[in-house]
């Protein structure tokens, strides 16, 4: 494979300044010096090899018997919760009621008497003086409490294009007013949807097989909107890594010493420095926060093939990435998926993956799985976060020197025939 050229900046210009990532890169330089070799792992999970994988290494002996020093052997509170904890989805869902759906039009008119883009909404453009108290609650319990919530009962057929966005963006500002650029373009509204006429429908197993789990890269809430469902399949699948964390300090310590070592590399795709490295796990005021993608620790391919030159994974790397997938797998859960449905997660503490699916046939194949992705910031419920992942919101949240424009694609970008070009970006 041919090595990417490098043209583009990963980090602006400002946050370059801020952050001093010239210092990074040399720190990263003295870390690579002493790599040799690589573990064999791709994005798709490999039970097999996991399995030889952690028996080589409990073997072998010599590993970490404790947490690293400072760190708890065992959390408590609402994120520790397990595949039992829920006994009826009324625990984490709000039904909204036909006075809800009122209010939400006259909130509506009001915002549009403003003359704006939806873009623009915020909760004082877009007062809802009961179902706000509801939003609240939620919010709440995103940030201090089981980490996740859905609002349901929207019927996305019953609005335009443009009123649905300001709905869900207008419900979505009482959890978190800032939204984040998704990609490098500048994406705020990501279209996740199997895309059609072009290379990717060749590989039926992107749609046909689990994802493993993962966080979204950078976000303290992810907030996605089932504009419309897949024929069967397609949850998104909840673990708290609280739970995770707490099976692995009774099991396996040392694999969190691995996560939690500043060395991981993070593939930026093409752009310059090629890769960052921090940790996927920190402890920091008293909190548990997880960070990892899988996609831009392995690759994806053919998607998102890794960059050429750019270090891999270490053995304990690789076995700790699949601990937690393995580990996540026992305590998960799988809520319902409603059309209409707006899902809000803690991306700091729950981990999150998509079941497999099939989308319709025949005259309604363009009536597939469709949701809409947005990034989310509170800065005033955000967790307090450790230097490398302040990086990492700044460059998300915070990134307005113009360097990276924001786009706002209110439906996926399609082309001739109705072929769909462009979705948005992928979680980079």
């Amino acid at each position: 494979m041919a090595s990417r050229t490098l043209t583009q900046q990963y980090y602006s210009r400002g946050l370059r300044a801020r952050f001093v990532t010239d210092g990074i890169r040399a720190e990263q330089a003295k870390v690579d010096a002493a790599a040799t070799s690589y573990a064999d792992i791709g994005y798709a999970i490999d039970e097999k090899k996991y399995l030889a994988r952690v028996k080589a290494r409990t073997e072998a002996g010599g590993l970490p018997t404790e947490v690293p020093s400072g760190w708890p052997t065992k959390f408590e509170g609402p994120l520790v919760w397990s595949s039992d904890s829920f006994q009826d989805e009324s625990e984490y869902v709000y039904t909204l009621t036909d006075e809800d759906k009122k209010e939400l039009l006259a909130a509506l008119k009001i915002f549009k008497g403003h003359g704006l883009a939806p873009t623009k909404i915020t909760k004082e453009m877009f007062p809802l003086p009961n179902l706000g108290k509801h939003l609240l609650a939620m919010c709440g319990d995103i940030y201090s409490g089981k980490g996740f919530g859905i609002v349901r009962g929207l019927n996305p057929e019953d609005y335009t294009l443009m009123d649905l966005t300001s709905i869900y963006l207008g419900i979505s500002s009482y959890i978190a007013e800032t939204r984040g650029k998704q990609d490098q373009r500048g994406s705020m509204l990501i279209h996740v949807i199997k895309r059609n006429g072009d290379a990717s429908d060749a590989f039926d197993a992107e749609y046909g097989s689990d994802k493993p789990f993962h966080t979204d890269t950078v976000t303290d809430t992810l907030c996605l909107f089932a504009q419309s469902l897949a024929s069967a399949g397609g949850r998104s699948i909840l673990a708290s890594a609280y739970t995770v964390y707490n099976e692995l300090a009774a099991t396996r310590p040392d694999l969190i010493h691995t996560l939690a070592a500043p060395d991981w590399p993070f593939d930026t795709f093409g752009r310059d420095p090629a890769y960052y490295r921090r940790a996927c796990m920190y402890h920091h005021s008293g909190r548990l926060i997880t960070a990892f993608s899988r996609r831009l620790l392995v690759g994806n391919a053919p998607f998102s093939t890794r960059t050429e030159g750019i270090p891999g994974l270490t053995e304990a790397q690789a076995e700790a990435l699949d601990a937690i997938h393995f580990i996540a797998r026992k305590h998960e859960i799988s809520p319902r998926m409603v059309k209409g449905d707006i899902r809000f997660v803690n991306n700091m503490a729950l981990l999150h993956r998509r079941e497999a699916f099939e989308n319709p046939k025949g005259e309604d194949a363009a009536k597939g799985r469709h949701l809409v992705r947005v990034w989310l910031h509170n800065e005033e419920m955000c967790w307090k976060l450790p230097s490398a992942l302040r990086l990492a919101w700044a460059r998300v949240f915070e990134d307005d020197d113009g360097e990276r424009e924001e786009h706002w694609d209110y439906a996926p970008v399609r082309g001739e025939g109705g072929r769909i070009l462009r979705t948005g970006g992928s979680c980079d």
